[in-house]
């Protein structure tokens, strides 16, 4: 028994090498084959390209507006990715990634808050210093009666009319006074008539085959001359004066008829309008009055205002109608001429209107001649004027306004080239506008004086430049 358990001990002791062989061969097969199919998996699995390297940084693409860490998948990502607030998961979840700021942008923002800063304390600091109490050189029509004192209400009331009067220095025109003041009563109008001039006396249309052009009203020259012997003429365009100082040039060239031209740079813009302002032309309101096509342009002083229809270039004889009511008007012995246009129903039709009338008492006037001469006891009296029909009122006034028409066109003619030399010497403003500021203008008196002077240095040159042009003619 022990000699067999001898041997199988031996037995197994031999075969030790060989189990360990065996044993060792057993894992290493193991091991290949995991070994082999890790590789095999490996190779299988398509590698991710590397993404090319760039010479831009990320500055740089900042500045040209590329976000540097978006990668293709980041295009295919929802639209909430897109807009760059991509979350985080686990415990960042719900946190929106902040975009990087280059140092430009962030100066920027810099300057910006700073900006804003310093705008609203300026704004704030103005509009405290425009509450403040009234200055003592601060117009009496601005105050509006809003007394001084820091409650709100005053406050607010003042800074509003100090805000305004912002905004009234672009509405009103450039001066206080549009015109100098009158002439002394001797040398003075009777009355003064403001006048349009596009689409009254002249007409402007625009063709492909001529461009523009501008045709003159028929009897414009008639219209000025026969009227200027009676009113202070004052001609008023709707344009700007860069585009209406040539056209009144050609209408007046001599400036024998128009003593005033007024351009719409002289209106009072309000409510999106330009107004032709009377109480700026520093005349009497109820001795002046205007003519104009549109009624806006005379809102402000509509009982001074006579409308006339815009003209469209066709020949008509619509001015000539104007003469015998503004003839009359002019010769009649009023302090106020409007009360007279207020007694007419229509203000397009005011020269029709008085023309009936003039017709009625025409026909009145001849009645009561015609009895007169039919009772013996004029024949009686007055033997001589019995066989003379007496003229109506209105038809004499006419006569000697025609006659006077045609001595004044006359001297006009004679005196032309001495009116244009006139003109240029004449020309000089007898103030200026520091004057004006200052309160230094002179008193119609003193302005009369200076003209009568400069009228007297001018005839002296006058005399000595005919003398000289006689002489030439001599020699020739």
């Amino acid at each position: 028994m022990l000699h067999v358990i001898r041997r199988s001990r031996a037995t197994s002791a031999r075969q030790l090498p060989r189990v360990a062989g065996l044993l060792a061969g057993a894992a290493a097969v193991r091991s290949r084959t995991y070994i082999g199919t890790r590789i095999l998996h490996e190779e299988q699995k398509p590698k991710k390209p590397e993404p090319p390297n760039s010479i831009l940084t990320e500055d740089m693409l900042a500045r040209a507006g590329v976000d540097a860490e978006r990668g293709p998948e980041t295009e295919k990502a929802p639209a909430e990715d897109k807009a760059g607030e991509s979350t985080e998961t686990g415990s960042g979840a719900g946190k929106k990634k902040r975009a990087r700021k280059t140092t430009t942008e962030i100066k920027r923002e810099r300057y910006a808050n700073l900006f804003y800063l310093f705008s609203l304390t300026g704004l704030a600091g103005g509009a405290v210093y425009m509450s403040r109490d009234w200055d003592a050189d601060e117009p009496e029509e601005e105050r509006k009666g809003i007394e001084n004192g820091y409650t709100p209400g005053l406050m607010y009331r003042r800074f509003k009319a100090r805000f305004d009067s912002l905004f009234t220095f672009f509405q009103e025109p450039p001066y206080p006074d549009l015109l100098p003041p009158p002439p002394p009563p001797p040398y003075q109008r009777p009355l003064t008539l403001v006048l349009p001039l596009e689409d009254f006396f002249v007409h402007s249309e625009w063709t492909q085959q001529h461009g523009w052009r501008t045709a003159k009203r028929p009897g414009a020259d008639y219209f000025l001359g026969y009227l200027s012997q009676y009113y202070e003429i004052v001609l008023f365009s709707s344009n700007y004066m860069v585009y209406s100082e040539k056209v009144v040039e050609k209408l007046d060239p001599i400036r024998a008829f128009i003593t005033y031209n007024l351009f719409k740079d002289h209106c009072v813009y309000k409510d999106g309008i330009h107004i032709k302002d009377l109480s700026h032309l520093n005349r009497d309101l109820g001795k002046t009055l205007i003519i104009d096509t549109d009624p806006n342009s005379v809102k402000l002083q509509m009982e001074n205002a006579i409308l006339a229809e815009p003209w469209d270039g066709k020949a008509d004889d619509a001015l000539l109608r104007y003469i015998p009511f503004l003839e009359y008007l002019v010769t009649q012995p009023i302090n106020d001429v409007r009360p007279i246009l207020n007694s007419f129903k229509d203000r397009h039709h005011i020269p029709e209107e008085f023309a009936e009338r003039v017709e009625k008492l025409r026909a009145k006037f001849n009645a009561d001649q015609k009895a007169k001469a039919g009772s013996g006891l004029s024949f009686l009296l007055n033997p001589g004027m019995a066989s003379k029909p007496a003229k109506f009122p209105l038809d004499l006034i006419r006569e000697e306004g025609e006659k006077n028409y045609v001595r004044f066109m006359k001297l006009i003619e004679e005196e032309k080239e001495k009116l244009k030399l006139q003109q240029e010497h004449m020309s000089a403003p007898t103030f200026t506008l520091k004057d004006m500021a200052e309160g230094n203008m002179p008193t119609p008196e003193e302005q009369m004086k200076m003209q009568l002077q400069k009228q007297k240095e001018f005839e002296e040159l006058y005399e000595k430049e005919k003398q000289k042009m006689q002489q030439q003619t001599k020699g020739q």
